[in-house]
């Protein structure tokens, strides 16, 4: 989807078992749970708030049930990164939390709009199942649904990460 809001993960046995293995994020500056409980402001609220909006529609899309404080790391640009995505990619259809997504990045949306099972099945399918495969292009569908609805006003442009 090219959020760049990850740190680069690679699958690689470890001991004879599956493994991921993650490259650290460079630069930190602290984590969302330093920032939230020393009531640090961001430096660009608006590139912030873009940010935070890309996350709450990701975390939909995948439906991950484990995104807390402690899941977020800020680095140096103020750039938020997610971390620890181990609890995604259910089969549910329905949105988790459809009062999350408030706003979606155009880019986002238009490349979720591109996603079909063929190529989820050739990029993820070693990762996930069918099911999970359907049930994140049918949360797809009613996040694209929703955002389509809401109108123009309801998207922005995030700058792009190198």
């Amino acid at each position: 989807l090219g959020l760049n809001m990850m740190p680069v993960t690679i699958a690689r046995p470890y001991q004879g078992q599956s493994a991921s293995w993650c490259w650290w994020v460079d630069d930190v500056l602290m984590g969302e749970l330093d920032r939230v409980k020393k009531k640090v402001k961001p430096q660009d609220p608006d590139k912030w708030n873009k940010q935070m909006h890309a996350v709450r529609v990701f975390d939909q899309l995948i439906y991950n049930t484990d995104r807390n404080l402690g899941n977020l790391i800020i680095d140096k640009s103020w750039d938020i990164w997610m971390i620890d995505e181990s609890r995604a990619f259910r089969i549910m259809t329905d949105i988790k939390e459809p009062k999350n997504l408030v706003m979606c990045d155009k880019d986002l949306l238009e490349k979720m709009k591109a996603l079909d099972e063929a190529t989820l099945k050739k990029e993820l399918g070693e990762y996930l199942n069918q099911l999970e495969i359907k049930g994140l292009l049918e949360r797809r569908n009613k996040i694209v649904k929703l955002f389509e609805a809401k109108g123009p006003s309801a998207l922005y442009t995030m700058p792009r990460r190198p």
